[in-house]
């Protein structure tokens, strides 16, 4: 197990009630592959730097947690289906 760090941009227009959804199905993933979530910090909306999707804003969340190397491509590939997800970044931390 290698600690990882994962920040993603939700869509900005969604609701407290399906933004609260969104991020509980990000830490479910990451919980029933075997990964122990140590850490999910909300930023909040914030404005972009560039549009994504013809959007200016985005609601920012960083989760650090343990997880297995192997897994870490099919989470990936799990979170670029995701269409309320704008952009994700999954960083090993020493």
């Amino acid at each position: 197990m290698h600690k990882y760090e994962l920040i993603y941009i939700l869509q900005a227009d969604l609701d407290e009630a399906t933004l609260d959804a969104a991020v509980e199905n990000i830490e479910t993933l990451i919980k029933t592959n075997k990964g122990e979530i140590t850490k999910t910090e909300r930023w909040g909306k914030r404005k972009l730097a560039y549009l994504i999707n013809k959007t200016n804003e985005g609601y920012y969340v960083l989760v650090n947690f343990d997880y297995d190397p192997e897994n870490v491509a099919a989470l990936k590939r799990t979170m670029g289906f995701n269409e309320q997800i704008l952009r994700s970044s999954i960083l090993r931390v020493d």
